[in-house]
């Protein structure tokens, strides 16, 4: 069974994903790294150079290859669940978990790294901020869409249990 890791920016997909992969001995599928090796460049530069809904076609097309893999776990971006009925599918094909994140916690995150996040990078303090509030309110129906919740405590142990828990739990 795949696992599909669904949430904000910045939640700790990538990261977490790489961790309970490696305590599973089982392959990750990072959907931005993947897309990134594709391309040969950042997810900013495909942004930039072919647009948003390129990169979104892309996304699709690397999420529908994950059914190659028995067991996996899948570290999907944050937009990838409101798109293209990426959500539906991902609950027709695997098993998703949100890993949920106080906002002002994610914001905050976000805000400090915004210039390496492809729709934040070319706003001012104040047009991030909004940016972030109202991309967070339209995304957040569709994490919640995910059939297991998990809320993160930023304890980096902790977190990394709670995820393995609900994996074991899965597999």
């Amino acid at each position: 069974m795949r696992i599909y890791l669904v949430g904000f920016m910045g939640s700790g997909k990538s990261t977490l994903g790489n961790k309970v992969a490696t305590h599973f001995h089982v392959p990750v599928i990072d959907i931005d790294h993947e897309i990134e090796a594709i391309e040969n460049k950042s997810i900013q530069a495909i942004f930039n150079s072919e647009g948003e809904e390129h990169f979104r076609e892309m996304e699709k097309e690397i999420l529908h290859q994950t059914t190659k893999f028995q067991k996996a776990i899948v570290a999907t971006g944050g937009g990838l669940p409101c798109f293209n009925n990426n959500m539906e599918w991902i609950n027709k094909n695997g098993i998703s978990i949100y890993l949920q994140w106080p906002f002002e916690f994610l914001k905050k995150n976000v805000l400090a790294q915004r210039a390496s996040r492809p729709m934040l990078s070319s706003f001012t303090d104040k047009e991030a901020d909004e940016k972030i509030d109202e991309l967070f309110a339209t995304r957040l129906p569709f994490y919640e869409q995910a059939a297991i919740t998990i809320v993160m405590t930023g304890d980096q142990e902790k977190d990394e249990a709670l995820l393995i828990k609900a994996c074991k739990y899965i597999w």
